[in-house]
């Protein structure tokens, strides 16, 4: 992914665009909203894009002009409820039977130079007075989850580790599939 304005072009794939948790709302009621694929990209290393100040969380165009830019992203797209590392590959996610905890497995990255992913990664929720759910950290938070259970070092990840893919969730237990190259895995993790 590249940043181009006014000609000059800025490579930020590294780091950008994140991966987005989306609110969608009840299911039962219609929802018109767009989340700005695939013209608007949210951000997660601000300090990559020079030529405009944003946080994690905001919104980007690749190429703004004077027709669509950022500010009409902002205007007309809804931005994620949290935002992940870019590059994590989150393919599956859970919630605890209380709603208090979203466990979401990050497959991971094929082809950062620096890998990121390769774990599991848990999101904690609160309880609006509506009794609809949010994540507890703010919008613009790139610590809004922690970490669960992860591979040593990350960094030999494109050799071959644990790559969580489908997650259950039942009582204090959860299951997580992997699909490392040497063949697909289960592994059952409790609180103690």
């Amino acid at each position: 992914m590249k940043r181009t304005v006014n000609g000059a072009s800025t490579d930020i794939h590294n780091d950008n665009p994140a991966e987005e948790l989306n609110y969608l709302g009840d299911v039962s009621v219609a929802n018109n909203k767009w989340y700005g694929y695939p013209t608007c990209f949210t951000v997660w290393q601000p300090s990559l894009i020079r030529d405009k100040t944003f946080a994690v969380g905001d919104q980007l165009v690749q190429a703004p002009n004077s027709t669509f830019n950022d500010d009409s992203c902002k205007a007309q797209s809804t931005p994620p409820r949290l935002s992940f590392q870019a590059h994590s590959a989150p393919l599956d996610a859970q919630f605890a039977s209380d709603f208090s905890t979203l466990f979401v497995s990050f497959h991971g990255s094929w082809n950062r130079p620096q890998p990121t992913g390769f774990k599991l990664v848990a999101i904690p929720f609160t309880k609006a007075t509506d009794g609809s759910y949010a994540p507890a950290a703010a919008a613009n938070s790139n610590t809004g989850y922690q970490d669960i259970w992860k591979n040593n070092n990350e960094a030999n990840c494109n050799a071959g580790c644990f790559r969580p893919v489908g997650i259950a969730v039942q009582s204090n237990r959860v299951f997580v599939t992997s699909d490392a190259s040497a063949e697909g895995e289960l592994f059952l993790l409790a609180k103690t």
